[in-house]
Protein backbone atom coordinates (compact mmCIF):
# COMPACT_ATOMS: atom_id res chain seq x y z
CA UNK A 1 0.00 0.00 0.00
CA UNK A 2 1.16 3.54 -1.18
CA UNK A 3 1.24 6.99 0.87
CA UNK A 4 0.55 9.85 0.36
CA UNK A 5 -2.68 12.14 -1.52
CA UNK A 6 -5.20 9.86 -2.96
CA UNK A 7 -5.81 9.62 -6.39
CA UNK A 8 -8.51 12.33 -7.84
CA UNK A 9 -10.94 10.09 -9.06
CA UNK A 10 -13.36 13.19 -9.89
CA UNK A 11 -12.75 12.53 -14.07
CA UNK A 12 -13.09 8.98 -13.88
CA UNK A 13 -16.70 9.25 -12.38
CA UNK A 14 -17.53 12.09 -14.83
CA UNK A 15 -16.85 9.96 -17.86
CA UNK A 16 -19.25 7.64 -15.87
CA UNK A 17 -21.74 9.75 -16.12
CA UNK A 18 -21.84 10.81 -19.84
CA UNK A 19 -21.57 7.17 -20.84
CA UNK A 20 -24.94 7.12 -18.48
CA UNK A 21 -27.05 9.91 -19.30
CA UNK A 22 -26.18 9.88 -22.98
CA UNK A 23 -27.45 6.24 -23.52
CA UNK A 24 -30.75 7.44 -21.55
CA UNK A 25 -30.88 10.37 -24.30
CA UNK A 26 -30.15 8.29 -27.22
CA UNK A 27 -33.06 5.79 -25.89
CA UNK A 28 -35.13 8.65 -25.99
CA UNK A 29 -34.64 10.44 -28.71
CA UNK A 30 -35.35 7.24 -30.54
CA UNK A 31 -38.31 6.60 -29.16
CA UNK A 32 -39.89 9.44 -30.12
CA UNK A 33 -38.54 9.32 -33.62
CA UNK A 34 -40.80 10.47 -36.53
CA UNK A 35 -40.23 9.80 -40.23
CA UNK A 36 -39.81 13.12 -40.70
CA UNK A 37 -36.57 13.59 -38.11
CA UNK A 38 -34.52 11.50 -40.76
CA UNK A 39 -31.60 14.65 -41.11
CA UNK A 40 -31.43 14.52 -37.65
CA UNK A 41 -31.05 11.21 -36.75
CA UNK A 42 -28.28 10.85 -39.82
CA UNK A 43 -26.10 14.14 -38.64
CA UNK A 44 -26.73 12.02 -35.09
CA UNK A 45 -24.00 9.52 -36.50
CA UNK A 46 -20.94 11.92 -36.44
CA UNK A 47 -21.77 12.51 -32.92
CA UNK A 48 -21.98 8.82 -32.01
CA UNK A 49 -18.90 7.59 -33.59
CA UNK A 50 -17.23 9.97 -30.73
CA UNK A 51 -19.13 8.93 -28.11
CA UNK A 52 -18.14 5.06 -29.32
CA UNK A 53 -14.83 5.77 -29.71
CA UNK A 54 -14.58 7.49 -26.41
CA UNK A 55 -15.96 4.59 -24.82
CA UNK A 56 -13.76 2.31 -26.36
CA UNK A 57 -10.65 5.03 -25.28
CA UNK A 58 -11.73 4.84 -22.01
CA UNK A 59 -11.66 0.48 -21.71
CA UNK A 60 -8.33 0.74 -23.99
CA UNK A 61 -6.41 2.69 -21.68
CA UNK A 62 -7.83 0.45 -18.46
CA UNK A 63 -6.88 -2.81 -19.81
CA UNK A 64 -3.68 -1.71 -21.41
CA UNK A 65 -2.08 0.43 -18.13
CA UNK A 66 -4.70 0.95 -15.47
CA UNK A 67 -5.64 -2.60 -14.92
CA UNK A 68 -2.66 -3.88 -14.83
CA UNK A 69 -0.68 -1.59 -12.55
CA UNK A 70 -3.27 -2.36 -10.41
CA UNK A 71 -3.07 -5.98 -10.55
CA UNK A 72 0.49 -5.69 -9.65
CA UNK A 73 0.10 -3.80 -6.65
CA UNK A 74 -3.23 -5.75 -5.54
CA UNK A 75 -2.80 -9.52 -7.07
CA UNK A 76 -6.49 -9.65 -5.69
CA UNK A 77 -7.66 -7.52 -8.24
CA UNK A 78 -7.58 -10.68 -10.78
CA UNK A 79 -10.68 -12.18 -10.35
CA UNK A 80 -12.50 -8.34 -10.82
CA UNK A 81 -9.98 -7.76 -13.91
CA UNK A 82 -11.57 -10.66 -15.34
CA UNK A 83 -15.11 -9.66 -15.29
CA UNK A 84 -14.70 -6.13 -15.97
CA UNK A 85 -13.02 -7.08 -19.46
CA UNK A 86 -15.59 -9.34 -20.32
CA UNK A 87 -18.18 -6.62 -19.34
CA UNK A 88 -15.92 -4.37 -21.46
CA UNK A 89 -16.38 -6.90 -24.53
CA UNK A 90 -20.25 -6.88 -24.18
CA UNK A 91 -20.42 -3.23 -24.04
CA UNK A 92 -18.17 -2.96 -27.49
CA UNK A 93 -20.65 -5.06 -28.99
CA UNK A 94 -23.92 -3.35 -27.63
CA UNK A 95 -21.75 -0.12 -29.05
CA UNK A 96 -21.77 -1.53 -32.19
CA UNK A 97 -25.17 -3.09 -32.45
CA UNK A 98 -26.56 0.02 -31.46
CA UNK A 99 -24.64 2.01 -34.08
CA UNK A 100 -25.62 -0.06 -37.28
CA UNK A 101 -29.65 0.33 -36.09
CA UNK A 102 -28.82 4.24 -35.84
CA UNK A 103 -27.35 4.05 -39.45
CA UNK A 104 -30.25 1.54 -40.77
CA UNK A 105 -32.91 3.94 -39.53
CA UNK A 106 -33.09 7.22 -41.41
CA UNK A 107 -33.06 5.53 -45.00
CA UNK A 108 -36.50 3.93 -43.80
CA UNK A 109 -38.52 7.06 -42.74
CA UNK A 110 -41.31 7.17 -45.07
CA UNK A 111 -41.15 3.00 -45.70
CA UNK A 112 -42.81 0.29 -44.34
CA UNK A 113 -39.56 -0.40 -42.74
CA UNK A 114 -40.21 2.47 -40.45
CA UNK A 115 -41.80 1.13 -37.23
CA UNK A 116 -39.41 -2.12 -37.05
CA UNK A 117 -36.34 -0.41 -37.37
CA UNK A 118 -37.39 1.97 -34.76
CA UNK A 119 -38.36 -0.60 -32.53
CA UNK A 120 -35.08 -2.48 -33.16
CA UNK A 121 -33.25 0.46 -32.71
CA UNK A 122 -35.03 1.46 -29.19
CA UNK A 123 -33.87 -2.35 -28.17
CA UNK A 124 -30.60 -1.60 -29.11
CA UNK A 125 -30.04 1.71 -27.39
CA UNK A 126 -32.08 0.19 -24.14
CA UNK A 127 -29.30 -2.88 -23.97
CA UNK A 128 -26.55 -0.43 -24.47
CA UNK A 129 -28.04 1.39 -21.07
CA UNK A 130 -28.23 -2.07 -19.43
CA UNK A 131 -24.80 -3.00 -19.90
CA UNK A 132 -23.77 0.58 -18.52
CA UNK A 133 -26.44 -0.05 -15.50
CA UNK A 134 -23.99 -3.02 -14.62
CA UNK A 135 -20.63 -2.29 -15.74
CA UNK A 136 -20.23 1.27 -14.33
CA UNK A 137 -21.38 0.53 -10.58
CA UNK A 138 -19.29 -2.50 -10.72
CA UNK A 139 -15.99 -1.16 -11.48
CA UNK A 140 -16.83 1.75 -9.53
CA UNK A 141 -16.99 -1.07 -6.49
CA UNK A 142 -14.37 -3.19 -7.52
CA UNK A 143 -11.61 -1.05 -9.06
CA UNK A 144 -11.91 2.81 -8.24
CA UNK A 145 -11.98 1.52 -4.24
CA UNK A 146 -8.86 -0.34 -4.87
CA UNK A 147 -7.29 2.85 -6.69
CA UNK A 148 -7.16 4.66 -3.56
CA UNK A 149 -5.67 2.17 -1.65
CA UNK A 150 -3.22 1.12 -4.05
CA UNK A 151 -1.66 4.48 -6.09
CA UNK A 152 -0.58 7.64 -4.59
CA UNK A 153 -1.93 10.67 -6.42
CA UNK A 154 0.84 11.65 -8.40
CA UNK A 155 1.30 7.45 -9.55
CA UNK A 156 -2.12 7.68 -10.53
CA UNK A 157 -1.89 10.77 -12.82
CA UNK A 158 1.52 9.21 -14.21
CA UNK A 159 -0.69 6.47 -15.06
CA UNK A 160 -3.42 8.76 -16.62
CA UNK A 161 -0.51 10.21 -18.78
CA UNK A 162 0.77 6.53 -19.59
CA UNK A 163 -2.79 5.88 -20.79
CA UNK A 164 -3.29 9.01 -22.94
CA UNK A 165 -0.23 7.75 -25.33
CA UNK A 166 -2.22 4.80 -25.20
CA UNK A 167 -5.48 5.99 -27.05
CA UNK A 168 -3.87 9.66 -28.27
CA UNK A 169 -5.35 12.95 -29.21
CA UNK A 170 -9.02 11.63 -29.62
CA UNK A 171 -8.96 11.95 -26.09
CA UNK A 172 -9.19 15.22 -25.95
CA UNK A 173 -10.69 16.54 -28.48
CA UNK A 174 -14.03 14.44 -28.34
CA UNK A 175 -13.64 12.80 -24.94
CA UNK A 176 -12.71 16.55 -23.30
CA UNK A 177 -15.66 18.43 -24.06
CA UNK A 178 -17.64 15.89 -24.13
CA UNK A 179 -17.30 14.92 -20.41
CA UNK A 180 -17.47 18.43 -19.35
CA UNK A 181 -20.61 18.80 -20.89
CA UNK A 182 -21.94 16.73 -18.20
CA UNK A 183 -19.78 18.89 -15.58
CA UNK A 184 -21.51 20.79 -13.22
CA UNK A 185 -20.61 24.26 -13.33
CA UNK A 186 -17.98 23.88 -10.29
CA UNK A 187 -17.16 20.70 -11.41
CA UNK A 188 -16.06 22.29 -14.86
CA UNK A 189 -14.05 24.94 -13.56
CA UNK A 190 -12.25 23.17 -11.25
CA UNK A 191 -11.29 20.28 -14.22
CA UNK A 192 -10.61 23.47 -16.25
CA UNK A 193 -8.61 25.09 -13.73
CA UNK A 194 -6.25 21.59 -13.53
CA UNK A 195 -5.11 21.69 -17.29
CA UNK A 196 -2.61 24.35 -18.81
CA UNK A 197 -3.11 27.47 -19.82
CA UNK A 198 -3.38 26.55 -23.90
CA UNK A 199 -5.49 23.52 -23.38
CA UNK A 200 -8.06 25.72 -21.55
CA UNK A 201 -7.81 28.58 -24.56
CA UNK A 202 -7.71 25.14 -27.38
CA UNK A 203 -11.32 24.14 -25.16
CA UNK A 204 -12.94 27.57 -25.26
CA UNK A 205 -11.90 28.42 -28.78
CA UNK A 206 -12.08 25.01 -30.77
CA UNK A 207 -12.89 21.52 -28.58
CA UNK A 208 -16.10 23.42 -26.80
CA UNK A 209 -17.64 25.12 -30.28
CA UNK A 210 -16.42 22.25 -32.07
CA UNK A 211 -18.43 19.54 -30.12
CA UNK A 212 -21.59 21.77 -29.96
CA UNK A 213 -21.66 21.31 -33.39
CA UNK A 214 -21.64 17.58 -33.05
CA UNK A 215 -24.32 17.79 -30.37
CA UNK A 216 -26.77 19.45 -31.71
CA UNK A 217 -28.38 16.68 -32.78
CA UNK A 218 -28.78 15.34 -29.80
CA UNK A 219 -30.09 17.72 -27.96
CA UNK A 220 -31.85 20.53 -30.80
CA UNK A 221 -35.00 22.34 -30.32
CA UNK A 222 -37.66 21.64 -31.29
CA UNK A 223 -38.11 18.45 -29.59
CA UNK A 224 -38.55 14.94 -31.05
CA UNK A 225 -42.72 14.61 -31.06
CA UNK A 226 -43.86 11.69 -28.41
CA UNK A 227 -45.31 9.12 -30.33
CA UNK A 228 -48.92 9.31 -31.35
CA UNK A 229 -50.71 6.80 -29.19
CA UNK A 230 -52.41 4.46 -31.27
CA UNK A 231 -56.58 4.54 -31.23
Amino acid sequence: MTTGLEPDLRPSYLEHRAMRIDAGRLTALVSAAQPDDADRLSALGSWYAGYEGAIHDHHTAEEAVIYPALLERDPSFAEADAELEGEHRVLADRLEVARQSLERLPSAAGGGRWERERDEDVRATQALEAILATHLPHEEEVAFSRYRQAFTSDEFADLGKAAWKVVGTRAIVFAGPWVLDHATEQERAETLAAQPWLVRVVYRLALRPRYERLARPLRSTPPLRARRTEA
